[in-house]
């Protein structure tokens, strides 16, 4: 019972992990929170709907498809929306991320309707897997398989590449980076791409355990907003680790006090977190010297 609530709740975890992760790389490069981080990762995953459905494409086309979409897409916004703001107040550009989450909502269900959809999955026709003596489901394990691979991806992208060593530096020091000639503007839109794929990652994911609808990221966004605060902000590594932290005392909660209260714990968890380490359990603190 219990092997079996963990397990579930690592791959419920991994799918928050995947958000958060979306959230921090757009975050820690531009200090922006991008609240239409959810409806642009539901929008690639309604556009990967229809290419399976509508047109009948096979999962090896339509997977490369919808990241190239992803990618692009945070590019778009990044470019057209959140660059003309640079230097203004973050709150402008924080509810420009809150009028896209409206916009991108309203266009999909105008588009593809406001009923539930059944999303083909990539391993429907795989059987029960065995781990650790708990039967297991093909989407629960590639759900965990690929959100391992995708830290590992987004790792090893920003530390050994000199795209990811320009961001780093970007989100570090602006200033530094512009006289080091690191282009500031090409390594934001690198960030809004990989943050915008990595949440049509986890919508690829989820769709077809849940039914898909224009609603099915809302909730998620919150969950992986919550992952990221509690393993920090600061560390990929952290998120990635809160959020799989956060869907195996979800499940636990939920199972032995009730599910209601596992809901709630994602709010109660950013209260707490936020008072008493701000900085997450694995974040580091800023410091200033003076």
């Amino acid at each position: 019972m219990i092997a079996e609530l963990i397990l579930g709740g690592l791959a419920s975890g991994s799918l928050y992990a995947l958000i958060g992760i979306a959230i921090v790389l757009v975050l820690q490069a531009t200090d922006i929170p991008n609240f239409a981080q959810g409806e642009m990762a539901m929008f690639s995953t309604f556009v990967a709907y229809s290419l399976l459905t509508t047109y009948g494409m096979s999962w090896w086309f339509v997977l490369p498809l919808t990241i190239a979409f992803a990618a692009a897409q945070g590019v778009v916004v990044q470019q057209a929306v959140i660059r003309p703001l640079l230097g203004k107040p973050v709150m402008n550009a924080v509810i420009a991320t809150l009028g896209l989450n409206m916009a991108l909502h309203s266009v999909a269900g105008m588009i593809w309707g406001n009923q539930t959809h059944i999303m083909p999955s990539p391993v429907s026709d795989l059987p029960m897997l065995k781990m650790f003596g708990v039967n297991v489901s093909p989407d629960t394990a590639l759900t965990i398989v690929v959100s391992v691979a995708m830290i590992i991806c987004f790792t090893l992208i920003l530390r050994h590449t000199r795209a990811g060593i320009a961001l780093r530096a970007a989100s570090q020091n602006q200033t530094v980076a512009k006289l080091m000639g690191i282009p500031i503007s090409r390594s934001f839109a690198l960030a809004w791409g990989m943050g915008s794929v990595a949440g049509a990652i986890a919508g690829l994911l989820v769709a077809p355990i849940l039914f898909l609808d224009v609603n099915i990221m809302g909730t998620l966004l919150i969950k992986g907003f919550a992952g990221a605060v509690l393993g920090g902000l600061s560390s990929l590594m952290g998120v990635f680790i809160g959020g799989l932290m956060l869907g195996v005392i979800e499940n636990l909660m939920g199972a032995y006090v009730s599910g209601s209260f596992g809901e709630a714990l994602s709010f109660i968890l950013i209260i707490s977190v936020l008072i008493i380490a701000p900085q997450g359990i694995f974040g580091k603190v800023k410091s200033t010297k003076v």
